[in-house]
């Protein structure tokens, strides 16, 4: 059984926050890594402290809190990014180990992390924060509690060398992976395979609307950063068409730019798609926050896919103002309840739309002396071949075929 760490929470709330969602979502996350909350405390600033982040006097606030309330904290966790120097004083002050929300949400990866690829991508977005950030020296993640958790690792050398080192191996094996990853999206693209790729904000259903409409089992729980690893399954759309569809990481607000770059081969299954299914939870209140978080996170990652809305949980929205409101953008849109199943049967309808900007499904006929070379010619161009029948006038089938290489078949058209 993990044990449940005690944990104070310090928000800072600068100009423009949204501190109810901030505070939320910090919540959340604290929930997700298996601490709990017993104390928490915010201050409104215009900047951030060089040295205690809060100011000293916050500071001796929260220890008499502390203090008055009992409470044993094993961490302390500040909403904003800390320096190796605001680390160090800090601990010094509260005498317990402080973090900031990019630590957190590093070590939810750390305790989600599963396949080799993503216990690797996980470890070097840590080893890069910590270089940056953390005090000379302290870079040793073989601890049992929020922020200190590690994918795997035994013991890692507590100089910047041996990080600097340690990073540069990891890059290396990524490496690899990266290029096996790049290798199967090529064999894709030449098989013509169609790929769409639901992304969206963590915790959004994203899992549930893939094993709804994949009949995977792919991991999904009501939890931040439920799954990690992209997961591609076939789909037969109702018209035949087989496509591609990829489950990917979910995004969050100031997602920890090292992430990125860490998953940089996993989220580039979302930049290639040919279109872009973005799942958001209909029922949060902050949803438009979300929608320009994911989308904000497509732009950096180049993404140039059509990109089709789908709010999900729409089973939980209260009235019709929110779905008049969303309903109202200029955006292809469709609300759907994963969990119930409610109206998922349409994502396969619009996909197939897209489908047939880039693709053909036409109706083909050959004699017996010309099948085998309607046949090459549909493998070559790699079509996808249905309902073949051979009958004494010759073949006749169904094909989809990119638009591009229709002309090559035309003549077999039939009509």
């Amino acid at each position: 059984m993990t044990q449940i760490e005690n944990v104070v929470l310090v928000y800072v709330e600068l100009p423009d926050a949204n501190a109810d969602q901030d505070i939320y979502e910090l919540t959340e996350l604290v929930h997700t890594a298996q601490g709990e909350i017993k104390l928490q405390c915010s201050q409104k600033r215009n900047s951030i402290d060089v040295n205690t982040v809060v100011g000293k006097g916050k500071i001796e606030e929260i220890k008499r809190l502390m203090d008055m309330m009992d409470c044993i904290a094993d961490v302390v966790i500040f909403s904003c990014p800390l320096s190796a120097t605001q680390r160090a004083t800090l601990k010094k002050q509260l005498g317990c180990d402080v973090i900031d929300k990019i630590d957190l949400i590093l070590d939810i990866f750390a305790l989600r992390a599963t396949s080799a690829e993503g216990k690797k991508q996980v470890e070097l977005a840590q080893l890069s924060y910590n270089l940056a950030t953390k005090p000379e020296g302290n870079f040793s993640r073989q601890g049992a509690g929020i922020g200190t958790r590690g994918p795997g690792e035994t013991k890692l050398e507590t100089n910047k060398r041996a990080a600097r080192e340690r990073i540069y191996r990891l890059r290396c094996e990524l490496k690899e992976i990266e290029k096996h990853r790049a290798l199967t999206r090529k064999q894709r693209r030449e098989n013509n395979m169609f790929t769409v790729a639901l992304v969206g904000y963590t915790n959004a259903g994203k899992s549930t609307l893939f094993n709804r409409l994949t009949s995977a089992d792919v991991y999904a729980d009501n939890k931040l950063f439920a799954t990690l690893d992209t997961t591609v399954r076939r789909l037969k759309l109702p018209n035949d068409i087989e496509i591609l569809l990829c489950d990917t990481v979910g995004f969050i607000k100031e997602l920890p730019h090292m992430l990125l770059e860490a998953f940089k081969s996993t989220l580039e299954e979302a930049a290639t798609a040919d279109l872009i299914l973005n799942v958001c939870d209909a029922s949060d209140e902050n949803v438009a926050q979300h929608i320009a978080v994911t989308e904000s996170v497509l732009a950096e990652l180049g993404a140039a896919a059509p990109v089709v809305r789908v709010y999900n949980k729409c089973d939980k929205l209260s009235g019709t103002a929110s779905l008049g409101q969303l309903l109202g953008e200029n955006v292809t849109s469709v609300f759907v309840s994963a969990l119930r199943g409610d109206n998922v049967e349409l994502l396969p309808e619009i996909i197939e739309r897209y489908i047939l900007e880039k693709y053909s499904v036409v109706q083909l006929k050959a004699p017996h002396a010309e099948a085998a070379n309607l046949l090459a010619l549909l493998s070559k161009y790699r079509a996808q071949c249905r309902d073949v029948h051979y009958s004494d006038e010759g073949v006749t089938l169904r094909a989809a075929i990119s638009k591009k290489y229709v002309s090559v078949v035309a003549k077999y058209i039939s009509f």
